[in-house]
């Protein structure tokens, strides 16, 4: 086997100053770059000065995943009638087929409220520790075999006073901007590995028959890196992972191919990239370009994250959130979150798992603010850090630098809608790309409005440390952020038993008695040695419209309609059954109501049957419903008559036009033998008043059927009634 020709750690290759970073990594991937709504606006002909935008959002197409919209809720006038606006990623308007093709409903701003409780799977009844074993981590076969160490890429070391320079300033503003934990980093020139050949690293033919490449490199004293991958294609079976290269038990992977992949934190200054491609697999189509690295620089001995303190370095009035027992299992929906921001670095939040109304599923959505993750390249950034808290109160935290101690979801999510705070209310709905550890809370929610006074609590990580808990009530009180962050949009809270900082961003506002999620942070003024000053947080219930479609499980409304459009019925028959069906169930917990009437069409209500109208309820897994028409059953001889049937008002569903309205036609089943139009019945009972022969059309033969002569009043069995008239003679004239 020939020799690797790799380098030993120790021979360090010193890296030029950090180059200027003259793009995004992930380019093509931060979100769509939507027009200023005001801007947009006017370019369409609805100028600012005529027309205020009460909202502006981002969505993700559900038929194209791929594609975003913008959303504008539009005013012309003060009373007059909001409505909406849509753009796609070039400005253009869409219309509602467009819209329909891209599977946006249209959005329910009078949607009824909705109450959705905490969905708390049965694995959190384990311990935390079941739920902190992670899946074996995968072994570097360059270690297994005993490989001489990769060649080491040495990046310029960071400049530690100006970033902290920076950090003092953000953590000056209002907005309670998430905790900077990292800055990004790049080698001099990108690493290229094509086929067989690699611009850093080398090739190893392995005893095997495979070949392994590898590289390391050494951030100088960070704490974590994490490392960006713009592109990423393997052959089939393939594997590539990092680990970290002094103690290599800490490793990831392996990355499936992509475009602008991040992998998870690997906690060391010196992280090696290794792949392996089996026997019998060539290496044509191999194509890995990493390009840039974050330098997580937060010191974990003495800073948010270290072991040694108790408190770590949240102010000294907040609460450790497991000395309140009653907020245990809503505790386990909250999470960290470490994503991507270019080009600042690396950042920390907090977020919480939502539940949906679909009571057989555990899609993982997650609530956090706008401004902690804005675009789907941050989105795709996105780790999400769990069970950060102590295990007893006041107890010792757990590292979370420890994937054991806390677990990690990785892969990135998928941003399903978000509005920033200028024009909305700094929320962001993502859905993540891989599962929570077993047992997390999918944490309930409210649509509806919660009044000031209302007691809240917020679950948080406060400067990126672990898992706090405060108290307060919603406030109003006459402040200078209450015009940029009004009631209509926001909820304002002044806290009475703890506060808020830095990374608690994203965090959930909590109705105290219920548990149920009413906002997320935007940020405020408030601190332990700044009790009297608010906080403001995006309102969910504003917020609800916009994510609907994804939270309360999506059921299309039902048609109401006719089974038929025509019935027939015998008079005879006393009553005739009329049914409606649904083309959907309205779903569980749900229901549809529509109206139903009858009409005169050629039968006379009251003397043909009975007017019918009322309501029918369709529930659950219900799809037909009928109603009954009264029939009158006489003597008389008729011919077909006919009953409009109709639908109208649906409530919960729509009213089809296929089979409405609906005809019921009314046949006689009356013998009437001579076909004189008056039945074998009415004839020899004398029913109108004269006994007629049944058998035959004219009883007294003057010409004259019996129904006429009745009919015009005069006697059908008298030949002399009417009475014949003598001819006229007339002269005539030439």
């Amino acid at each position: 086997m020939p020799a690797c020709a790799w380098l030993l750690v120790g021979a360090l290759l010193c890296a030029p100053a950090l180059p200027a970073l003259a793009q995004e990594p992930c380019a093509d991937c931060g979100g769509s770059k939507f027009p200023e709504a005001n801007d947009f606006l006017e370019s369409h002909g609805y100028p600012p000065g005529a027309f205020t935008v009460l909202l502006a959002w981002y969505e993700r197409a559900r038929t194209d995943e791929d594609v975003f919209v913008a959303g504008y809720r539009v005013r012309q006038a003060v009373d007059s009638q909001p409505f909406d606006l849509y753009s796609d990623a070039d400005g253009n308007l869409l219309d509602p087929a467009q819209l329909d093709a891209l599977g946006i409903r249209p959005k329910n701003w009078d949607i009824r409220p909705i109450e959705q409780a905490a969905d708390v799977p049965k694995a959190a009844s384990l311990p935390k520790a079941a739920a902190r074993i992670r899946a074996a981590a995968p072994a570097s076969i360059g270690r297994a075999m005993n490989l001489p160490a990769p060649e080491a890429v040495a990046l310029a070391p960071i400049d530690r006073a100006r970033i902290e320079e920076e950090d003092a300033e953000r953590a000056m503003s209002a907005l309670k901007s998430p905790c900077r934990i990292g800055v990004i980093q790049a080698p001099d020139e990108p690493i290229l590995v094509e086929g067989g050949s690699a611009s850093r690293g080398a090739w190893c033919d392995l005893a095997d028959g495979g070949r392994l490449w590898a590289v390391t490199i050494y951030s100088p004293d960070a704490r974590g890196q994490r490392l960006h991958f713009s592109e990423l294609a393997l052959p089939q079976g393939a594997r590539l992972i990092l680990y970290n290269t002094e103690s290599p038990t800490e490793s990831y992977g392996p990355y499936a191919a992509g475009r602008d992949v991040w992998t998870a934190t690997c906690f060391a200054e010196l992280v090696t990239v290794e792949c392996y491609v089996p026997p019998g697999t060539g290496l044509a189509g191999l194509r890995i370009l990493l390009d840039y690295t974050v330098h997580v620089y937060a010191d974990f001995g003495n800073l948010a994250w270290g072991k040694s303190t108790t408190r770590g370095t949240a102010q000294w009035c907040e609460n450790d959130v497991t000395c309140f027992p009653a907020w245990a299992t809503t505790s386990l929906g909250i999470s960290g979150i470490g994503k991507i921001s270019w080009p600042d670095g690396m950042f920390f939040c907090t977020g919480t798992l939502l539940a949906d109304t679909d009571p057989g599923t555990d899609v993982p959505y997650f609530l956090t603010a706008n401004h902690c993750i804005s675009t789907q390249g941050e989105a795709d950034s996105a780790e999400f850090y769990w069970l950060y808290q102590t295990d007893t109160c006041d107890g010792t935290a757990p590292d979370p630098s420890d994937p054991d101690e806390v677990p990690r979801t990785e892969g990135g999510a998928d941003l399903l809608a978000t509005t920033a705070v200028t024009t909305g209310t700094d929320f962001c709905l993502l859905r993540l790309r891989n599962d929570p550890p077993a047992g997390m809370t999918f944490v309930g929610w409210t649509s509806s409005e919660a009044a000031v006074g209302s007691e809240i609590t917020c679950i948080h990580h406060p400067n990126g440390d672990f898992k706090r808990i405060s108290f307060g009530d919603i406030t109003n009180f006459d402040e200078m952020l209450l015009s940029t962050h009004p009631r209509s949009r926001f909820h304002q809270v002044l806290w009475s038993d703890g506060t808020t900082e830095g990374g608690s961003s994203g965090s959930p506002l909590m109705l105290t008695a219920t548990h149920q999620i009413i906002g997320q942070l935007w940020g405020g003024l408030a601190s332990c040695d700044a009790p009297g000053s608010p906080d403001y947080y995006g309102r969910f219930d504003v917020s609800f419209p916009l994510i609907e479609s994804w939270l309360d499980a999506y059921v299309p409304e039902p048609e109401a309609d006719f089974s038929s459009v025509s019935y027939a019925v015998s008079e005879s028959s006393a009553f005739a059954i009329i049914t409606v069906e649904l083309d959907e169930a309205p779903g569980t917990g749900r229901t549809m109501t529509v109206d139903y009437a009858t009409s005169n069409g050629t039968a006379l209500a009251g003397a043909d049957y009975t007017a019918a109208s009322g309501t029918l309820t369709f529930t659950d897994d219900e799809t037909s419903e009928t109603f009954t028409v009264s029939i009158t059953d006489d003597t008389t001889y008729e011919t077909p008559e006919t009953v409009v049937l109709a639908l109208s008002n649906p409530v919960g569903g729509t009213v089809g036009s296929a089979n409405n309205p609906a005809t019921l036609t009314i046949t006689s089943d009356d013998v009437d033998t001579d076909e004189d139009r008056l039945s074998d019945f009415d004839e020899t009972n004398g029913v109108f008043g004269y006994v007629t022969n049944p058998n035959l059309w004219d009883t007294d033969g003057d010409g004259m059927d019996d129904y006429t002569e009745i009919l015009l009043g005069y006697s059908p069995i008298d030949e002399n009634d009417p009475p014949s008239v003598g001819g006229i003679v007339a002269p005539w004239f030439r």
